[in-house]
């Protein structure tokens, strides 16, 4: 407890989530003491915590002035550093840090990451060789694993994971890195030992089960994959007890969410109620809806923190599997077997840019099949889509057996286009009518593959509402993670080559190269569940790499 009662007062204050006031007393408080160092720190860390970043770093620099090897404060530092991206500024702080206080390993820790994120491998291994690690704490080892690790030089986070593992083999996290570690450098039979025997002390163990399925899918062994996705989905997404509902009203990112998936969530519940499928509490739940949705008004697309009052009514069913459709493969395969696949081939493979578009793609058992999964099961998690859409992702339990069928199918009828290449990822879009779609960006897989399923008469506009895709290329130097977070880029990217429009249909598979940018076109679509445009999206084969394990 801090010995000044102003002070502590004013830290009581901010730890009670009032931060912007506690900032505005110690800044009257600084005003007659503009030296105090502690109140410097004091500012700078407030300043931080409530997104001021050019008042943090002033106060917090006023502090490594005086005080270089200020642990607390460099840390916080590097954290502001790190979120502006500035990695040279952070190898220049940790530079100063270190050259004060070469002892300290925590600074030379922080110093060695600075070096990777700026790209110096061979500095930061230099560093690295200076420590003195014969009998050192396992936690420098552990430190120096998850470094390495973020920096994707998993050779290296490998073997200290192991160092470290050898004096401390109960820590659940540091082995669950460790084999995700093994899995990106191919080492899967190894990994899966680790996953399994996690599993074996902690069924629920919602990372291993994610983890385990990418590296099952890796093997091309998707039926096994799908259980792991499916049983990590039900450790995380189950419907909660009243206790536990309780409990995650207590933290703010349990009560996040935004509009259009509340929008969602209420129409789903009606729907479900509508065909007879029995959801426990579903009036209630839609009543509470109702209300929520009426008292939040028009929120745009922006992510919203509910009350816990708020959350309360409808926190059983917000983010959560209610239901999910029984969706088996289907005798006869799924896709349509009137097509030419052959001349499908041909067309991708000999006609530049790699785009074909394909009507009547499925068996109309399956697209009946899989619109009904779509509309009925409640695995829309991926809630914080801005413009308006969810998400729904195979690593997150969105997949059944028949869309494994249709994958295989592809495989087979597409021997030179999909045939050589696994499923890398899959997923599906709902999309409010009242918004829009997805911008530009490109996918870190061989070929895409995209279909739409609801019918044409939702469609207000047939000629548009599908998919543009550009004709050229991107840059094979591109990393899609980064451009795919600055659309901008993308956007200029696509209005600076020749481009394709392909209209919404139902039933419409457009499968192309996924080094094309592509983004989804203007659409108007009825309102209601049974109108939201859909899409499912298979990727097949990887650009540089697929999903990485989670670490």
């Amino acid at each position: 407890m801090h010995t000044n009662p102003f002070i502590r007062e004013v830290l009581e204050l901010a730890a009670s989530g009032r931060k912007r006031q506690a900032l505005d007393r110690l800044k009257r408080l600084q005003s007659d003491a503009p030296d105090d160092l502690e109140l410097h720190l004091l500012v700078g860390g407030l300043s931080a915590e409530v997104g001021d970043t050019d008042t943090a770093r002033s106060h917090l620099a006023a502090v490594l002035a005086r005080q270089p090897t200020h642990f607390g404060a460099a840390s916080t530092m590097d954290g502001l550093l790190r979120r502006a991206g500035t990695a040279t500024n952070r190898v220049t702080l940790w530079r100063r840090f270190v050259a004060a206080a070469p002892g300290d390993l925590r600074g030379r820790i922080h110093y060695i990451d600075a070096l990777l994120a700026a790209g110096d491998v061979a500095a930061a291994d230099e560093q690295r060789g200076q420590l003195p690690l014969d009998g050192a704490d396992p936690a420098v080892h552990l430190a120096l694993a998850q470094t390495y690790h973020q920096a994707g030089i998993e050779r290296v986070a490998t073997n200290h994971y192991r160092q470290y593992l050898a004096q401390a083999p109960e820590d659940r996290d540091a082995r669950r890195n460790y084999a995700a570690a093994l899995q990106m450098l191919g080492e899967l039979d190894q990994a899966a030992q680790i996953y399994e025997a996690l599993l074996a002390d902690e069924p629920g163990d919602h990372q291993a089960l994610v983890n385990l399925g990418t590296l099952r899918k890796e093997q091309d062994r998707l039926d096994a994959a799908l259980e792991l996705y499916r049983r990590a989905m039900l450790s995380r997404r189950r419907r909660p007890a009243p206790a536990e509902i309780a409990a995650a009203g207590a933290h703010p990112g349990a009560r996040t969410t935004t509009l259009h998936s509340l929008r969602l969530e209420r129409e789903q519940l009606a729907h479900l109620a509508d065909a007879g499928v029995a959801v426990e509490g579903g009036a209630r739940l839609v009543a509470a809806y109702d209300a929520l949705i009426d008292e939040l008004g028009d929120a745009g697309g922006r992510r919203i923190t509910l009350t816990p009052a708020q959350f309360a009514p409808i926190g059983e069913a917000m983010q959560r599997l209610l239901y999910v459709e029984e969706t088996p493969a289907l005798e006869g395969g799924a896709l349509n077997p009137a097509l030419d696949y052959a001349a499908l081939e041909a067309e991708f493979l000999n006609g530049p840019p790699g785009l074909v578009v394909v009507d009547d793609f499925l068996r109309p058992e399956a697209l009946l099949a899989l619109r009904r999964y779509c509309q009925r099961s409640t695995v829309w998690f991926g809630y914080g889509k801005v413009l308006g859409y969810c998400g729904a992702y195979m690593q997150d339990g969105f997949g059944n057996p028949l869309l494994l069928q249709l994958a295989a199918d592809l495989r087979q009828r597409l021997p030179r286009v999909v045939g050589p290449h696994r499923l890398n990822q899959m997923w599906g879009y709902i999309y409010d009518s009242q918004m829009s779609g997805i911008t530009a960006h490109a996918d870190p897989a061989a070929v895409n593959v995209n279909f739409w399923i609801v019918p044409d008469e939702a469609n207000l506009d047939p000629a548009r509402g599908g998919l543009v895709v550009s004709t050229r290329e991107a840059p094979a130097e591109w990393d899609f993670q980064d451009y795919n977070n600055r659309p901008g880029v993308l956007e200029a990217f696509m209005n600076e080559s020749e481009q394709v429009r392909v209209p919404y249909r139902c039933n419409r598979m457009v499968m192309f190269n996924s080094n094309l940018v592509h983004k989804t076109d203007a659409f108007r679509f009825r309102p209601g569940l049974t109108n939201r445009r859909i899409n499912v999206t298979m990727l097949f084969g990887d650009r540089r790499g697929g999903d990485a394990p989670a670490p």
